[in-house]
């Protein structure tokens, strides 16, 4: 696992669709649920005629977490909820990169917000690392 500047990245030798249903997989076992999907690929190609490598962002959240952070801090929605995207990388297999919580967090400037980002920046950590075994 690599941090590399806001956000956790993970290299698997596995296609972009294994990889992703391998992170889905590695979420759930975690307790978080998948609330967005956005497929960026399909998105360029219709709204740009372009082609771009396999890209997808998965919305994941943990509804105890997201409930804990609404509470301390209202506005936080907009933070929420945790990214993660599955792309084909150049080099070949794909790559998994989640946004870091208490990189995220750090933007509300809220103390008590602090706790509940490592903690789910522990459990993202897990599901990357899982979704590579």
């Amino acid at each position: 696992m690599q941090l590399d500047r806001y956000v956790l990245r993970q290299r698997i030798d596995v296609t972009p669709e294994e990889a992703e249903a391998r992170v889905r997989a590695a979420l759930a076992d975690e307790g978080f649920g998948v609330l967005t999907e956005i497929d960026v690929q399909a998105t360029l190609r219709a709204k740009l005629d372009v082609e771009v490598a396999p890209y997808r962002i998965l919305g994941a959240c943990k509804p105890p977490y997201a409930h804990q952070a609404i509470e301390i801090d209202p506005a936080i929605g907009g933070l929420l909820p945790c990214n993660v995207v599955v792309r084909e990388h150049p080099e070949g297999g794909s790559e998994l990169i989640a946004i870091d919580p208490n990189a995220m967090m750090a933007l509300a400037e809220v103390p008590e917000m602090t706790r509940i980002a490592t903690q789910v920046r522990d459990e993202l950590e897990r599901v990357l690392a899982a979704a590579v075994s």
